[in-house]
């Protein structure tokens, strides 16, 4: 406990008060990213920062993330699955090679949602936009501007 009303902490209070202190910043200093807004409301929910697989007409739809080394790479795969869990089919949505001079976590790009839209599904990127494709075939569907 601090010293009292109008009494000096001891030289080990101070001590402790400096190191909580330091803790505090070196949290703070070493976040380098603020987490994604996601808009699916299943993760909002969970409160996690990832999309959560969803199903319509007895197939599921989820993000696959794969990462590689030498060079240091991302790639997000939409799949499709049947009740049996049987792969039906798997398409790259999005493709990324790191830059090597900046730090890997500001670089991540999220999906931040992932729902059936009538014949297509649909997975918005925080940056990079809406990708849609169609729901039998996985196909990426260009929608005129």
């Amino acid at each position: 406990m601090m010293g009292g009303v109008g009494q000096a902490p001891t030289p080990n209070e101070r001590q402790r008060t400096r190191f909580g202190y330091v803790s505090v910043c070196f949290i703070f200093v070493h976040m380098s990213r603020i987490p994604p807004k996601m808009k699916q409301t299943a993760a909002m929910k969970a409160r996690v920062y990832h999309t959560l697989p969803v199903s319509e007409g007895g197939i599921t739809y989820s993000i696959d993330v794969v990462f590689s080394e030498n060079p240091r790479t991302s790639e997000h795969f939409l799949k499709a699955l049947d009740s049996t869990g049987k792969v039906l089919w798997k398409t790259s949505v999005y493709r990324f090679v790191y830059n090597q001079d900046l730090e890997g976590d500001v670089q991540d790009l999220f999906v931040v949602d992932l729902f059936v839209d009538h014949d297509e599904v649909v997975v918005e990127f925080e940056y990079n936009g809406t990708h849609r494709f169609d729901r039998t075939s996985g196909r990426a569907i260009k929608k005129p501007l």
